[in-house]
């Protein structure tokens, strides 16, 4: 299920466009204290946007279906550099266009809406911006039901024969 939402995510980012057609989310990847190592880091094209899974508490339902609220943290990374942006409080409107985009998005397998529940704003690098957004959603995970179901479907077929 993670896998979906970080697809269902980063997709969505990516799609996003300026005025002129011009992306705007220059790079997406799974959080992994990048801001922490940035000198060692691999270099990335900013804006940037790395997607932190904090933990999950599943509740099992019956089947084999599990479900949880999932919070996911989006560490926006910008340059803040003179000249890289025209105000560096331009950086709320990328935010805030990031929300627009993900506000109630969902998908009919199992990824309920997404809701923004947290900001913070992290000054701490002379060169980068670095805000955190968390948004909320809810997930139901039928993966091991259909798991099961292929493979009683497999073991019928061949007792067939």
């Amino acid at each position: 299920m993670r896998k979906r939402l970080f697809e269902l995510v980063s997709e969505k980012l990516l799609s996003l466009t300026d005025n002129n057609g011009e992306q705007i989310i220059k790079h997406v990847d799974l959080y992994n204290s990048q801001m922490a190592y940035i000198q060692q880091e691999q270099a990335f094209f900013t804006p940037a946007v790395f997607i932190e899974f904090a933990d999950i508490s599943w509740q099992h339902q019956l089947q084999g279906i599990t479900e949880a609220d999932i919070n996911i943290r989006l560490h926006v990374i910008t340059d803040s550099r003179v000249g890289r942006w025209s105000d560096v409080l331009n950086i709320f409107e990328l935010l805030r266009d990031i929300n627009i985009a993900l506000y109630g998005l969902s998908s009919n397998d199992g990824v309920g809406a997404l809701t923004l529940t947290g900001s913070i704003t992290d000054s701490d690098f002379d060169e980068l911006q670095h805000n955190i957004e968390t948004y909320t959603t809810h997930v139901t995970d039928r993966s091991v039901l259909d798991a099961l179901n292929v493979y009683t479907r497999k073991v019928i077929h061949i007792k067939k024969e």
